[in-house]
This record gives C-alpha cells, sequence and structure tokens, in this order.
C-alpha cells in the first residue's frame, strides 16, 4: 500500500495509519515523498475553493500503480455534499483521506492527539470501502459514516465483528 501524503502531513500521523494499516489489512506500507494535487478543473473547484474528491482520486489513479492511499491536508468535497472527511472507489485501489476537517484547530480547539486519532479513523474506513465494505449501522464501527467531526470520534478505530468477517473474507 503505498501512502502518499498530500501536502504538509505531520510524521506522527504517517507512522501511526501505517501502522494500522498493517495490523488491520496485513499489508506491506511505504510512503511516499509529499506531492501536490495540480489545481485544475478536474480536480479543483476554484469558486468553492475546495479539492474535486472524483478529480483527486483519478489523478493518482493516473499516476500511480497498485494500492495508494492519498492523505491530503486541503479541503475536499464530493457529489451534492459541502465536504467530506475522505473518499474511496468501492472495491477499487485509490482512496483519499483529507485531514482539512478533522484537525481540531478548525474547529477553533487545541486537542493534542485528537487529528491522528480521526485521520487514523477515516483511513481505515476508506481502505475498508477498497476492500468492498459498506458503511456499518453499528456506530461504533469504523465502517459507520460520518457526516460530522463528532461522528468520527464517536466511532471508534475498530471494525465490528460482522465487517471484521466480512474484511477477512476479502483479505
Amino acid at each position: 500500500m503505498k501512502i502518499i501524503p498530500i501536502g504538509k502531513i505531520g510524521e506522527d500521523l504517517l507512522t501511526e495509519v501505517c501502522e494500522e494499516i498493517r495490523s488491520n489489512f496485513n499489508l506491506p506500507t511505504q510512503t511516499l515523498k509529499p506531492i501536490q494535487i495540480p489545481k485544475n478543473e478536474e480536480t479543483y473547484n476554484f469558486f468553492r475553493q475546495q479539492y474535486i474528491g472524483p478529480g483527486v482520486i483519478k489523478f493518482l489513479s493516473r499516476n500511480y500503480s497498485g494500492r495508494v492511499l492519498g492523505i491530503m491536508d486541503e479541503d475536499l468535497y464530493s457529489d451534492e455534499l459541502n465536504f467530506i472527511f475522505g473518499q474511496a472507489e468501492f472495491e477499487g485501489r485509490v482512496a483519499i483521506v483529507s485531514i482539512y476537517r478533522l484537525d481540531p484547530k478548525f474547529y477553533r480547539k487545541e486537542e493534542p492527539g485528537k487529528l491522528v486519532e480521526r485521520a487514523v479513523k477515516e483511513c481505515l474506513h476508506e481502505l475498508g470501502h477498497l476492500f468492498g465494505l459498506e458503511h456499518c449501522s453499528n456506530q461504533k464501527c469504523v465502517m459507520s459514516f460520518s457526516n460530522t467531526v463528532w461522528d468520527v470520534d464517536r466511532k471508534s478505530k475498530e471494525f465490528c465483528e460482522r465487517c471484521k468477517h466480512k474484511l477477512l473474507a476479502k483479505i
């Protein structure tokens, strides 16, 4: 699994995400050099000043082989949603997570460790989609849909037994 920092992503966050990927998916990880996504009509909405989820996924898909997880520090949206924490190709190979709205500083708060905790949950969630997991109705499961940062905080970083069973069958 290639981990691609997009912008300024902390080393502690990248290390923790890699450890959780190895632990939960039994996949080796490789963290690549940080990149910037070009701002063009496919990847960026100049009016909204946000990156476009499907456009970023297409960019990563065209430029990197194998399974890819992009972690970006910019705001991201998709379809009719004002923002998203992440997006993935269902049963595909590319996923992205934005830490922009996961950062406590976005909410004018200082909460040490909270950004890494939230980012890990959302990375595991999006990778679950890569392996064919859908949203889970168990609000504690990492595959539970997060519409707000409070939803992210409510869930754990663990897969519920049902999702874990499905995941093991896919891996």
